[in-house]
């Protein structure tokens, strides 16, 4: 236990985690860079891979971790991981079509032919019946892929690449979060409670913007949850009372994120928390 502990820490200061960015959305594939990004920056994400041979697949999730937009921008301004752009969406396998198959129609063409050729002559060597005939061994053709032997019969077998030329290319991306006023209040909040240790997830399941624990989701539950608005924003006393009270009965306490900038160009912001308590004196009980 001790030396597997040894290599991970050893791990964690040499090796930078990498995060892969498709079409909008941030993976992590490696299980030790989940666990360096987990245990010592306090990023959490979610699995949204299957397991395979696990009958419940939509009980448990595994690799790749998607992570957020808050915890992916958070992580590239830290340094904390290296985001990379995976060649693997529609205009990366077209690419990797084109590289293909520029220039070869011809070789193509031929190697097809060729294959034709042979089954033909295998054909016509056989005896009465499909079969019999006593006939030389020819030699092996060279140069002759998977694709061609099942053509010419010569195998029942292929061997697919599960690679193509444009996958396996990675080059570093640029992360456009947090781009507009509202994703860069979201963005404010989020960094400022990572900054007072807490761990962060989704609260859409709330009505809150994030879930805050006190330590890692899997030991704790969430003791806040909370949700965000502009400093100069109009919050109905509907809005509030619901909230409030569904954070209560769930034991959490609702917290408003007001933001507001400290400058003209509206790049930083300044937040404050409010926290707000169901009064369970003025029950419907009573009358109120």
């Amino acid at each position: 236990m001790a030396s597997t502990r040894d290599e991970r820490d050893a791990r964690a200061t040499n090796a930078t985690p990498t995060i892969r960015a498709l079409d909008g959305r941030a993976f992590v594939h490696d299980a030790a860079d989940v666990v360096e990004l987990r245990e010592r920056r306090r990023v959490i994400g979610a699995m949204v891979g299957a397991l395979p041979g696990f009958r419940s697949q939509d009980v448990a999730r595994g690799l790749p971790l998607e992570l957020t937009a808050e915890e992916t921008a958070l992580c590239v301004e830290r340094g904390w991981a290296r985001l990379t752009e995976e060649r693997d969406g529609d205009d990366a396998g077209a690419t990797g079509r084109e590289r293909a198959t520029e220039g070869d129609d011809a070789t193509r063409d031929d190697a097809l032919k060729r294959a034709k050729a042979r089954a033909k002559a295998k054909r016509d060597g056989r005896g009465w019946g499909g079969g019999g005939a006593k006939r030389a061994k020819s030699a092996p053709a060279t140069n002759v892929s998977g694709w061609e032997k099942v053509v010419a019969g010569e195998s029942s077998f292929v061997s697919v690449p599960l690679t193509n030329d444009g996958d396996g290319e990675e080059e570093d991306a640029r992360w456009s979060f947090p781009s507009t006023r509202e994703e860069r209040e979201r963005y404010a909040v989020f960094k400022d409670l990572h900054d007072k240790s807490f761990y962060m997830t989704s609260g859409a399941k709330f009505g809150s913007d994030f879930l805050a624990y006190p330590g890692d989701p899997i030991l704790f539950h969430a003791h806040y949850t909370v949700r965000i608005v502009s400093w100069d924003a109009v919050i109905h006393p509907l809005v509030i009372a619901a909230t409030t009270r569904m954070s209560n009965a769930a034991r959490k306490n609702f917290v408003v994120a007001a933001v507001r900038a400290t400058d003209a160009n509206g790049e930083n912001f300044e937040v404050r928390y409010f926290t707000m308590e169901a009064d369970v004196d003025l029950s419907s009980n009573r009358g109120y």
